[in-house]
């Protein structure tokens, strides 16, 4: 459950076992690379206004909607990366914790290693090549 959100049951009544504990996150871009960003979108948005608005003048293209059509791509522009900068903001990645002294069980590996049966036989396949 988002930690924003109030639990629907309370949890004092709960066992010790049946409580979840919420997993600590990491952000996945920081402040300056957001910063960075910002400042991108700028250039873009700059960058999209002339594009379209210096080659319809040069055109000889009806000015008014040359602008119109200049302004309403840098709008959409502008808008898009702000909520593209929005979700790089609000990404997080959850942090691998490592073996806790409170999990019962073993640590490490599931999986057992196993030694390979057919070691002879691949040296034996390299030497033949």
């Amino acid at each position: 459950m988002p930690a924003n959100f109030p639990a629907l049951v309370p949890t004092e009544g709960r066992p010790a076992e049946l409580k979840k504990r919420e997993p600590v996150r990491t952000r996945v871009v920081g402040d300056e690379a957001i910063a960075w960003s910002e400042r991108v979108l700028w250039a873009l948005c700059i960058g999209v206004y002339l594009l379209v608005f210096v080659p319809g003048v040069l055109g000889h293209g009806d000015e008014l909607m040359v602008m119109g059509r200049a302004v309403g791509l840098t709008l959409l522009t502008a808008v898009l990366g702000k909520i593209a900068i929005g979700l790089l903001a609000r990404a997080s990645l959850p942090e691998e914790e490592g073996p806790s002294a409170e999990e019962e069980g073993p640590i490490g590996s599931r999986v057992e290693l196993v030694p390979s049966t057919n070691v002879a036989q691949q040296e034996d396949g390299a030497e033949a090549a």
